[in-house]
C-alpha cells in the first residue's frame, strides 16, 4: 500500500482551514490531522509543506490543447504532453476537447482519448473522459469553429459517437436551437452524457424546451451565444435564469468583462459556475502563429485570434490564473475552490474536489501568492517546482 504525508500546511477544507496534515494511502485520503493534536503521520514519503497551502487539485472540463498539443491531434502523445502541462498549473483532472470536424476525425480523437482514460500518465494529471464541443453548432455563433463541418444532431449518429468506447463521452456542447435537438438530448442523457448549450442562435424559450430535454450546462457563458436583451433573454439570459444549468465561464479578463463574471456569480452564486480555461495548444508557449485544428491562429499580448476574422480562437488561460482571477474580485478561497474544481467533480460524479476521508488525494499546493508549487494526483506527486 502506497502511502504519502503532506505535513504541516494549511489544509483548505469545505468551511476552514486548518494548520495540519493529511495521509494518502493508496489513493484515497484516510486521515486528516490538525497540528494542535500533536499527531505525527507516518508514509512512504512523508513532505513538509513548511505552512503552505493545500486545496482540491483543479479541474479543467473544456480544454483543446497546450505546450502545443491538442486533442484533435489524435494521438497519445499530443494528449499525455497536455495532461503533463496541466499538471504543472495544478489540474489534476480535465477533459480534452474537440472542435467541430469531420466525423472520422471525431471518432478518431474519442479513440485516442479512450487509450489513456483513467490511465495514470507519468507526471501528468488524470484524463477522464472528453468533451465534444461541436459539430452540433449554429454558423451564426461559430466563434472559432468550422462551420463546413456544422451538422443537426441526430441520434444515429451520436450513437456513432458513443459506440467509440463506452463511457468515454462526458459531455457535448450543441446549440438546441430548436426543437429537432430535443430527442437527441434525451437520448444523451440517457446515455449518461451531459448537455451543454453553447455556439447557439436560439432564444430563452429555447433554453427551457432544452433543460426540459436533459440540458445541465452552459458552454462558456456569454461568449458564442445569443446574448440579453430585456425583452428577449436570449441564450445567456435563459443559463443566467435557469437554476438546472452549472454554468462555465473563461475569466480570463478578455473573453468576458471582470463584472460580466460578478453578474453571473450573482445571478448562479457560487455553487453553480465551473471556471475553465477554453485553452488552446499555444498555451504555455510564446506568441506567435499557431493552429486551432485546421483555423490560423495568431497569439498576442495573451490572446489568441482567428487570423481571418480576428475573433477570439479559444484562450492561453490556465485553471490557476483562473482561480486567482476570481479571488480578485473578493471571493474567498472557499469560492475559489468551488469554481475550480468541487462543482466540476459534483457533476461529473468524481470522488474529489475536496479535501476530506474517503475522497481521491487529488491536491494543488500554493505558496503565498496562490502560484502552485506542487501537484497531487491520487496520492502520488505529479509536479513539484
Amino acid at each position: 500500500m502506497e502511502s504519502l504525508v503532506l505535513k504541516n500546511g494549511k489544509i483548505v477544507l469545505e468551511d476552514r482551514v486548518i494548520d495540519g496534515s493529511v495521509l494518502v494511502q493508496d489513493g484515497i485520503i484516510t486521515k486528516i490531522v490538525e497540528d494542535k493534536y500533536k499527531e505525527e503521520l507516518t508514509g512512504d514519503k512523508v513532505v513538509n509543506l513548511e505552512g503552505k497551502i493545500v486545496i482540491p487539485g483543479f479541474v479543467d472540463v473544456h480544454i483543446h490543447g497546450c505546450d502545443g498539443a491538442d486533442l484533435m491531434d489524435c494521438s497519445t502523445e499530443s494528449l499525455e504532453k497536455m495532461a503533463r502541462f496541466v499538471a504543472t498549473r495544478g489540474v489534476t483532472n480535465f477533459l480534452p476537447t474537440t472542435l467541430t470536424a469531420p466525423k472520422d476525425e471525431l471518432k478518431r480523437a474519442l479513440a485516442c482519448a479512450g487509450e489513456v482514460q483513467d490511465k495514470d500518465i507519468e507526471n501528468g494529471a488524470n484524463i477522464f473522459g472528453v468533451h465534444m464541443e461541436g459539430p452540433y453548432f449554429d454558423v451564426a455563433f461559430k466563434g472559432a469553429q468550422d462551420e463546413r463541418y456544422m451538422v443537426k444532431a441526430t441520434v444515429e449518429e451520436l450513437e456513432e459517437y458513443l459506440n467509440v468506447k463506452k463511457g468515454v463521452l462526458k459531455m457535448m456542447s450543441l446549440s438546441a436551437s430548436d426543437d429537432s435537438y430535443l430527442e437527441p438530448i434525451k437520448y444523451l442523457r440517457k446515455n449518461g452524457v451531459i448537455c451543454s448549450i453553447g455556439h447557439s442562435n436560439g432564444y430563452y424559450e429555447n433554453v427551457r424546451k432544452a433543460v426540459e430535454a436533459g440540458v445541465t450546462h452552459a458552454t462558456h457563458t456569454f461568449n458564442g451565444m445569443r446574448g440579453i436583451n430585456h425583452r428577449e433573454l436570449g441564450i445567456a439570459g435563459g443559463v443566467l435564469v435557469s437554476d438546472e444549468i452549472n454554468a462555465e465561464i473563461i475569466f480570463d479578463g478578455i473573453h468576458v468583462h471582470p463584472k460580466a463574471v460578478e453578474l453571473l456569480l450573482r445571478a448562479k452564486g457560487t455553487n453553480r459556475v465551473t471556471l475553465i480555461t477554453d485553452a488552446m495548444s499555444a498555451t504555455g508557449l510564446a506568441d506567435g502563429d499557431y493552429k486551432l485544428g485546421k483555423l490560423d491562429v495568431y497569439v498576442k499580448d495573451n490572446q489568441a485570434r482567428l487570423k481571418s476574422t480576428n475573433s477570439l480562437a479559444g484562450s492561453v488561460l490556465t485553471m490557476d490564473k483562473a482561480f486567482r482571477n476570481v479571488m480578485s474580485l473578493g471571493y474567498s478561497i472557499f469560492d475559489a475552490v468551488k469554481m475550480s474544481s468541487t462543482n466540476a467533480c459534483k457533476e461529473f460524479g468524481l470522488n474529489a474536489g475536496s479535501i476530506q476521508l474517503g475522497k481521491r488525494g487529488d491536491f494543488a499546493v500554493l505558496d503565498g501568492n496562490k502560484e502552485v508549487v506542487m501537484t497531487v494526483v491520487g496520492g502520488k506527486i505529479k509536479f513539484e517546482k
